[in-house]
């Protein structure tokens, strides 16, 4: 079962509004259990369309895609390529392929925070399919020898969907894109039913095309680790994709830090994350691309985070633990977005 983590809670508020002034024929709403989590997708559309033969065909994408990415199903493409310790040039699949040559592109771009091949490190803090570790916390020493078989420098990304482990023990966790990438693709499926007013949320990644409700977007809740009416914020979300990353929902005790370790680990450190973020909502044209980036910020910290965000004209929110309340920082792009309307 792929368990990919999500840190927001969607809320969907629906309207009959679209581009031409045209009135949608009605509402349809789909949802599900895919993936280790829940899915919902809402769909305005201005044609009559079989919603069961479209819950049909959502349904095996999804199925088709955990067979691919999962790395907690022994049986799939990509845990089949983690067991597999040749050295030699392998062919893989090639949506996997695909996503490798995205993240090199986002290792590059963030100076190696964003790295798919922590799966040993991942596996060692016990947030990954090896289940051993559950409860403990590595030694040092562990951690140095699971680094030494992690980074993008031991993975050969060759054309053809072919690729070379420089390490035999190397493993891959594709965690912090293959759901937005998922919802990409089922998206995809959509406009070929010719829809076009839509929102798709898988465990809690959105992205949304149309108007929604009154010609301003699709209203969506960014969760940001807060409690009780600081825990949720509304924004509309048009022809555009949201995803956050977040220190706060799986942690478990870390007597060797001030803090629980979480499950995002820094891939320099072979460590859990510490700095003084408990969130970030990163958004972008894609929801794959917004998946990464909010994962990269996470890890980056404040500082960094938003030096990137700016160079890279993102629309980011961080969101950051104050005294008894959470405080947040907006990049210029999320500003002009979302708060100067």
């Amino acid at each position: 079962m792929l368990r990919l983590y999500a840190f927001i809670t969607a809320s969907f508020f629906l309207v009959s509004c679209t581009d031409q002034g045209d009135q949608p024929l009605y509402l349809v709403e789909l949802n599900g259990n895919a993936l280790g989590t829940t899915w919902a997708i809402k769909v305005l559309p201005h044609k009559s369309i079989d919603s069961e033969d479209l819950k049909n065909s959502i349904g095996k994408r999804l199925a088709h895609y955990e067979k691919i990415f999962s790395h907690w199903r022994k049986d799939s493409d990509l845990s089949k390529f983690n067991s597999n310790k040749s050295t030699e040039p392998v062919e893989i699949h090639p949506d996997i392929h695909e996503l490798l040559k995205h993240a090199q592109w986002m290792h590059q771009q963030t100076a190696g925070t964003f790295d798919p091949t922590i799966g040993q490190i991942v596996n060692l803090w016990g947030f990954g399919p090896d289940g051993k570790n559950r409860s403990t916390i590595p030694k040092d020493e562990e951690i140095v020898e699971a680094l030494h078989s992690s980074g993008m420098h031991q993975l050969e990304i060759l054309p053809k969907h072919r690729v070379c482990k420089k390490h035999p023990d190397l493993k891959l966790d594709l965690s912090g894109s293959a759901k937005g990438e998922i919802i990409d693709q089922i998206c995809e499926l959509l406009e070929r039913y010719g829809l076009q007013n839509y929102l798709v949320e898988i465990g809690g990644e959105v992205r949304a095309q149309g108007r929604g409700k009154k010609g301003k977007g699709w209203i969506v809740g960014l969760e940001n680790g807060g409690k009780g009416k600081d825990q949720l914020v509304s924004i509309p979300l048009r022809n555009y994709a949201v995803a956050t990353s977040g220190t706060y929902r799986l942690q478990k005790p870390n007597p060797k830090a001030k803090k629980n370790a979480s499950h995002l680990l820094n891939p320099k450190t072979g460590k859990p994350v510490e700095n003084n973020l408990i969130a970030v909502n990163a958004f972008a044209p894609t929801a794959r691309d917004a998946d990464a980036w909010a994962t990269a910020l996470m890890i980056m910290g404040l500082e960094k985070g938003m030096q990137k965000a700016e160079e890279m004209d993102l629309a980011v929110r961080f969101c950051k633990k104050g005294d008894n309340k959470v405080e947040f920082i907006y990049s210029e792009n999320y500003d002009r977005l979302f708060l100067n309307k």
